[in-house]
């Protein structure tokens, strides 16, 4: 197994944490009633990923884990989409497809 497996994983899960957190945030501005609720819901995610994160850098490299993070940007316009109903156009959806072509590359260079 490699090494970086388990790293790779846990940067895989902060993207993943990255875009509910930000979907909470988003909530937050559209709630009538409830802001705080939501902020403090996003600010706990936020956490969640700082601490999963670092524990990712212990058996990966920064200059393989931070690219890797952009991940986030394909979890947060999935989120947004499927939870808030945002549309998504064909040129966005391919921008998010090079991002995940960009990461298989650096996850798999070894």
């Amino acid at each position: 197994m490699n090494p970086a497996l388990p790293g790779v994983v846990l940067v895989l899960l902060c993207s993943v944490i990255e875009g509910v957190a930000q979907v909470c945030l988003k909530r937050s501005a559209l709630a009538a009633v409830g802001k705080s609720a939501w902020i403090a819901l996003g600010l706990a995610f936020f956490a969640a990923e700082a601490l999963l994160y670092t524990a990712a850098l212990h058996s990966l490299e920064l200059s393989v884990a931070y690219p890797l993070g952009a991940l986030s940007f394909v979890s947060v316009a999935f989120f947004s989409h499927w939870l808030l109903k945002e549309s998504i156009d064909r040129r966005r959806w391919l921008g998010l497809t090079l991002i995940l072509v960009g990461c298989a590359i650096v996850a798999t260079q070894r």
